[in-house]
């Protein structure tokens, strides 16, 4: 029954350690450090990475004050000829030079 407990307490810790880490790595921040934020302060790490990625955070800032309030981040598309991922705005690939577009 302890061995159970400790176990889960255990799961639970990581689970913080690696959602800090990903919540940092997801708007701009550094993995390692949150991940090792959130391994020595558990529960308290992921509540305070969740909330401080939440005021100053790239995706969160780009929300808050992009035009109308909306996410103004270019939407991403695949290229057909290399298959590398180009904002949908470019005419071209930046990587292969082929259109993305069609013929314009």
């Amino acid at each position: 029954m302890v061995i159970a407990f400790v176990a889960c307490g255990v799961i639970a810790w990581l689970f913080c350690m690696y959602t800090a880490g990903s919540i940092a790595r997801t708007n701009g921040g550094n993995y390692s450090l949150w991940m090792a934020i959130g391994f020595l302060t558990g529960p308290v790490g992921l509540a305070f990475s969740w909330s401080y990625f939440r005021l100053t955070g790239e995706r969160h800032r780009r929300i808050r004050y992009g035009a109308g309030k909306k996410y103004d981040m270019p939407e991403i598309i695949q290229c057909p000829n290399c298959g590398q991922s180009v904002p949908s705005a470019f005419d071209t690939c930046q990587f292969c030079h082929a259109p993305l577009h069609g013929r314009r």
